[in-house]
């Protein structure tokens, strides 16, 4: 087991009092006394312990109520995990010497949804006349000023039934052969590695994997040197509503984001290929998504770029009295506006041109702060 911490608050400098998160320690409790006996406030609540207090001391209570090995794995995932906070978000290095550089706003990722049944847009560019409407859109996207576009062949709404291989090639290659070819970062959404395959070698740079890191997607993200986007879920589109038990959200996906990162950079993907994304509206209710939305911040200790996709779910119709998804315009750029003020990474959308007015709003309001 390896420690976690997450910041939940953080000054500047290095001997700053900072709130943090540690988890992943076998034995909490003689930590906790150890860093009690510092003068912090600990509570320790399953199985983390939760402080105001420095790096400093957490060491030092650490180098007394640890081994050696773990001591210094806990220091070091601190002094990281604060750096990260401080830090303006780092860039996503992509294949072929590309890169996108995040620190001054996130990149804004176009959802391209070549399917007769997404929740939001579903067959407005398919089957009709495939795969021109599709291509036709997508650069319509990239004129409106996206950084990226998703190109997905499969709903992932929820109750969605999975897609067969061979229907999932023909509706994105095409598309993604024909956008990539333009030059645009294209991604994929999808949880198959044989699409995955196909799709870079079509000229997709980013994988964009919402089934929770299954290791035969890893290792051909890996093999073939693509970034990759790793998304919380339980269970499957199909049955993950079923699945919002939590006992603490934020500490359960950060964790769970954590050791997913771990996972990847075990497969072989770098860490400055990988972004992380909480999974609004994934096996959440709308009270969890929301509580995730204002969790960038946090989620931010773990160094990567955060993905936020919350633009026309239905925890905003939820926030919003019911509204359908026509009619969730203002909710999803207030989220996208909150996420840029936060150091999001990434925030993926429907409505691209207003997003990107958004986000640059956003992202003034973040300098702002400085």
């Amino acid at each position: 087991m390896q420690p976690t911490v997450r910041v939940v608050e953080a000054g500047l400098g290095a001997a700053a009092q900072v709130r943090l998160v540690v988890s992943g320690i076998d034995a909490p409790e003689p930590l906790r006394a150890a860093w009690a006996s510092s003068g912090a406030a600990v509570e320790l609540r399953d199985g983390r312990l939760t402080a105001v207090s420095t790096v400093a001391a957490l060491a030092r209570a650490a180098g007394r109520a640890l081994d050696r090995d773990r001591a210094d794995a806990l220091r070091g995932a601190a002094e990281r995990a604060v750096a990260a906070w401080t830090s303006p978000t780092p860039p996503l290095d992509l294949p072929g010497e590309l890169g996108l550089d995040l620190a001054e706003r996130p990149a804004v990722m176009a959802v391209l949804n070549v399917t007769p049944d997404s929740f939001a847009d579903g067959g407005q560019v398919y089957p009709s006349d495939h795969p021109r409407p599709a291509i036709a859109r997508g650069r319509a996207q990239s004129a409106a000023g996206a950084d990226i576009i998703d190109v997905g062949g499969e709903s992932t709404r929820p109750g969605s039934s999975p897609v067969g291989l061979e229907e999932e090639l023909h509706r994105v290659v095409p598309v993604v052969e024909a956008l990539a070819g333009d030059g645009r970062v294209v991604s994929i959404d999808t949880t198959k590695a044989a699409v995955a395959r196909r799709a870079i070698a079509a000229g997709a740079s980013i994988v964009n994997d919402v089934g929770g890191g299954q290791s035969e997607l890893l290792d051909a993200v890996a093999e073939l040197g693509a970034a990759y986007v790793l998304m919380h879920i339980r269970g499957t589109p199909a049955d993950m509503q079923q699945h919002t038990d939590y006992a603490d959200v934020v500490a359960d996906v950060y964790e769970y984001l954590a050791e997913g990162l771990d996972r990847c950079v075990a497969a072989g993907i770098p860490r400055e290929r990988v972004v992380l994304d909480p999974g609004i509206g994934f096996a959440k209710t709308a009270e969890q998504s929301a509580a995730l939305v204002g969790a960038v911040p946090q989620l931010r200790s773990l160094g990567r770029p955060v993905l936020i996709g919350a633009s026309r779910k239905s925890f905003l119709g939820t926030l919003l009295d019911g509204q359908p998804v026509d009619n969730r315009l203002e909710g999803s750029l207030a989220v996208a506006a909150l996420a840029a003020a936060d150091g999001a990474g990434v925030v993926r959308a429907h409505d691209v041109a207003e997003t990107v007015r958004t986000i640059r709003v956003g992202a003034a309001l973040r300098r702002a702060r400085r």
